[in-house]
């Protein structure tokens, strides 16, 4: 409690000081300031601040006859309207007498009477510490209270009420008091656990009040606050069952959602965050608060503090237990065995070590149960033998097209490996060890540069930076151009970024320059039938940053503003923002789905994103049957894909 004292330089009386922390100094007064006061405790002058002191208690009998004088005829000045002499002749009262409480009371009134309520307070703050509370004291905080009120200034109104709430026991409507004095409360960040205490014991006092179902949401989302977990998911539930209908539900959800996160109940966290998503009556600020809650809950950032060679991650290969990561600056594994993160050293230092002039940039990772092969940069392709534990680099000299790789995929039904490259893409068969070179001159490929690739049992698909793709019938031994037929190129962008399948889809996302957009298609793995659908438009970022990943029963797309996922056959699009105050502004560089986690390397480190915890059955967490659940506005998801064209 700040204490206005600088009028109290002269007095000197008995006076103990009650401190926050619990100390009681009895002693002498020398007077004060604004951000000190200043006692004599014995031989020795101690000076306390203001800020640290809880209240101040002068001597009984410190009232003298000349203070009661003074007061007198400032009281007739009063009166007959010279305020300037009236409130010289108080101050002098008080130099007399501090305990004095009717002086502190004139001088609010006369400096509120000026307009200056925050001086007025100040007075009646001292006013309080007396032993004479006279209840006009009360009545003028009251409308000082209010007046704070009507002006938004909420820390000043809550210091009024709660001086009345204190020192004021007999006061009418305390209850009401109070209330809004805890709810008022609320709305500040400091002293959560006063706030706290106060909500508590209006509702232990005054169960029947009409702001008891506010107040018991605010208590729960208070002890969440004031790191009280436990409490506060007990409290909040509670409010939940007995208020099912309140106008609070939505904030109650929210609160006990982030009171499991502190838990690391994460499950039912996200059960909460998605039950207040889903409902078309909450709005929408809430709405966006619950997805931003839900979704920081389910991702974790892993960069060079965590084993990573560097945090440009631009490529990833799932091998089982463990995760291949390629970095611009080399490559690292890591053991994933019970959601452990555990980076295995050996392994990657002898790939990461294998050049004298300098570290491999890594742009592409597959790995095989035999082995693992890494695309780079800047030294060709790598392949690192399980079994032999032995490395080999193949080059040009090899059979490469260049030593820049774009990507690298394995095809294990035909013990082949395909390498798109700077200069056209390599098929190497193994059980031959011959390497057969397709390009633009001799194949008529679209382009050289191959930037990505996708293999089927009937096709091989390639992707290039600014001419389209094509597909190579392994039936008929030729390659087709996908796209020229029908218009079909004019709406699919000629820069392809990334490629996916499934046992009888290809998936590849695409930029179109001339039209500023982009977006993804779906085709048969011969490419007759397909659908494509656009993503984004515009400049408003980087279009050519687009990643997809396709599961059974799932299909992701990330950008570098959101994560986009729905069911490969319902429909929905669910938005899931990055967690941005971990990841800052990044470029997505690519995305591989494991067992219930999706894997998406950034410019600024590793970011997984926990797929099973989203997955929430909404049955269970918003008791509301499969068709009555309204998915949230889709302003920012994808349009309504566009026409299919057939070759």
């Amino acid at each position: 409690m700040t204490i206005f004292i600088a009028h109290l330089s002269l007095a000197q009386v008995d006076v103990v000081v009650f401190m926050k922390n619990g100390d009681r100094i009895s002693g002498q007064w020398r007077g004060g300031g604004e951000r000190e006061i200043h006692l004599q405790v014995g031989n020795q002058r101690m000076n306390f601040q203001v800020s640290e002191v809880e209240s101040v208690a002068f001597a009984v009998d410190s009232v003298s006859a000349a203070a009661h004088r003074y007061l007198r005829n400032a009281d007739v000045f009063y009166q007959r309207g010279l305020l300037q002499e009236a409130k010289s002749l108080y101050q002098k009262a008080l130099e007399e007498s501090p305990m004095f409480s009717t002086p502190y009371y004139r001088l609010a009134q006369i400096v509120h009477s000026d307009g200056d309520v925050d001086t007025a307070l100040d007075y009646l703050k001292f006013a309080c510490l007396t032993d004479d509370q006279q209840p006009e004291i009360a009545q003028l905080l009251q409308k000082l209270g209010t007046q704070y009120l009507q002006n938004g200034a909420y820390d000043q109104a809550t210091v009024a009420y709660s001086l009345i709430l204190e020192h004021f026991p007999d006061f009418p409507d305390k209850d009401t008091l109070a209330y809004s004095t805890g709810i008022l409360l609320t709305k500040q960040s400091a002293e959560p656990q006063h706030t706290l205490d106060l909500l508590q014991s209006a509702t232990i006092n005054y169960p029947n009040h009409p702001d008891f179902e506010q107040a018991s949401y605010l208590i729960g989302d208070l002890q969440t606050k004031n790191n009280q977990p436990e409490l506060a998911v007990a409290t909040l539930t509670n409010f939940i069952l007995t208020f099912p209908d309140s106008q609070w539900i939505a904030e109650a959800q929210l609160a006990r959602g982030s009171a499991f996160l502190a838990l690391n109940q994460n499950r039912e966290a996200i059960a909460d965050f998605t039950t207040v998503i889903n409902p078309p009556i909450f709005p929408a600020t809430l709405k966006r608060e619950a997805r931003k809650r839900r979704d920081d809950s389910a991702w974790s950032v892993y960069r060079v503090s965590d084993g990573l060679p560097n945090n440009q991650v631009q490529a990833i290969a799932i091998d089982g237990n463990f995760i291949w990561i390629g970095t611009s600056k080399g490559i690292m594994q890591v053991d994933l065995t019970d959601n452990s993160w555990q980076p295995i050293i050996d392994v990657s230092s002898t790939i990461n070590q294998m050049f004298e002039r300098g570290p491999i940039n890594v742009r592409a990772i597959e790995a095989t149960e035999q082995g693992i092969w890494v695309g780079t940069m800047n030294h060709g392709l790598i392949y690192y033998d399980k079994i032999d534990q032995t490395s080999i680099n193949y080059t040009v000299s090899d059979g490469l097209p260049h030593k820049l790789v774009y990507d690298v995929q394995v095809d294990e039904l035909n013990d082949e490996v395909w390498v798109g490259t700077f200069s056209g893409v390599v098929r190497y068969r193994r059980a031959i060890d011959t390497w057969v070179q397709y390009n633009r001159e001799e194949n008529d490929l679209p382009a050289d540069d191959i930037v990505a690739l996708a293999i089927t049992p009937v096709t091989v698909w390639i992707g290039t930076s600014q001419s389209g793709l094509a597909y190579y019938s392994r039936t008929e031994d030729l390659w087709r151009s996908y796209g020229t037929f029908e218009g079909l190129e004019q709406i699919v962008g000629k820069s392809i970024i990334s490629f996916d399948t499934t046992v009888d889809r290809v998936f590849f996302t695409w930029y179109n320059r001339q039209r500023q957009l982009n977006g993804y298609t779906e085709a048969d793995l011969r490419g007759f039938e397909s659908v494509s659908e656009e993503v984004s438009r515009g400049t408003t970022g980087p279009l050519e940053n687009i990643q997809i990943a396709v599961s059974d029963n799932e299909l992701w797309l990330v950008t570098n503003e959101d994560v986009y996922k729905r069911g490969r056959y319902s429909g929905k699009w669910d938005q899931i923002a990055y967690p941005t105050d971990r990841l800052g502004s990044i470029t997505v560089n690519c995305i591989k789905l494991g067992d219930g986690v999706a894997w998406i390397g950034t410019s600024n480190g590793l970011a997984q994103l926990n797929t099973q915890a989203l997955t929430v059955d909404q049955l269970e967490t918003s008791g509301q049957s499969e068709e009555e659940v309204v998915p949230v506005s889709e302003e920012k998801f994808l349009p309504e894909g566009v026409e299919t064209q057939n070759e």
